[in-house]
């Protein structure tokens, strides 16, 4: 969806001749999930939040019912910083009542236990003109609510990218210049490999079920400790990106969640047009 819809070069990204062409209902739909990776990748870049996990998936996966009012995304990154996202997607300009409906949501951000709020926002993407833009605003403090248990969070965020892995033909690989390895596999339908970091596959288990509540044990809590554990460590190694290898060109990335994606020879184009 990004390479049919967003033209990059030196200067930003723009809509696509493609994405122009459709109607509005469609436009909306990919607008949907565009406004969803900006505010991964600002999230990423600014907050150095890589474990940026949908709300409602965590509240499915604790067994909880979902609230009427919530911030889309909920993340980390070590013990310091904790953000909550409302994330909305336009595909042309939008209303100042959509950020204020939005300030609502957002302002319901749950507490990450042992990790203090950092940032609640709005995070907007839009179109002006061509230009894939973003708007962020902070709306007012408010109440805390709902606990969100941190293990059950990065569990629910591996859960899905392990699975998908292991579901086509994993192989272990040496991704960039140090000693740990990598779980990868090809997606053909993309073109895209993506890895995540074997020692944090092996605490991701098919049996992967969880629950926020302290008072049911059951399969897979013991696990999900075990790999927040880890996280935190990686987090805290990762703290200083001077001594990391090198972890981004044109067309591989690795992510400070341990997760790297690399673009097959089809994408050449798209990504050698940012490096111009």
């Amino acid at each position: 969806m990004m390479r049919a819809s967003i033209q990059r070069n030196a200067k930003g990204y723009f809509r696509s001749d493609g994405y122009a062409r459709l109607d509005p209902s469609e436009k909306g739909a990919l607008s949907f999930f565009l406004g969803q990776a900006q505010a991964k990748v600002f999230a990423h870049d600014f907050f150095r939040v890589a474990r940026f996990v949908h709300y409602d998936a965590y509240l499915a996966h604790a067994g909880r019912p979902r609230r009427k009012t919530r911030p889309d995304f909920i993340g980390f990154y070590g013990r310091q910083v904790a953000i909550g996202v409302e994330a909305k997607g336009r595909s042309g300009s939008f209303a100042q009542n959509l950020v204020t409906r939005a300030k609502r949501q957002a302002g319901s951000l749950p507490v990450i236990a042992g990790h203090p709020a950092s940032a609640t926002y709005v995070h907007v993407a839009y179109f002006d003109g061509d230009e894939w833009c973003a708007y962020l605003e902070d709306p007012p403090s408010a109440r805390q609510g709902q606990l969100v248990d941190p293990a059950t969070l990065t569990l629910v965020y591996y859960l899905p990218i392990v699975d998908s892995i292991r579901a086509r033909r994993a192989e272990l690989v040496r991704l960039v210049d140090d000693d740990v390895m990598y779980l990868r596999a090809y997606f053909s339908e993309t073109d895209i490999y993506v890895a995540v970091r074997n020692d944090i596959a092996e605490r991701v288990s098919v049996n992967s079920l969880v629950t926020a509540d302290a008072s049911r044990a059951v399969p897979g809590e013991a696990e999900a400790a075990t790999l927040y554990d880890l996280v935190l460590s990686l987090d805290a190694e990762y703290s200083d990106l001077q001594s990391q290898p090198e972890r981004e060109s044109a067309h591989f990335f690795l992510g400070d969640d341990g997760v790297a994606v690399e673009l097959g020879s089809s994408w050449a184009d798209w990504a050698e047009a940012g490096m111009r």
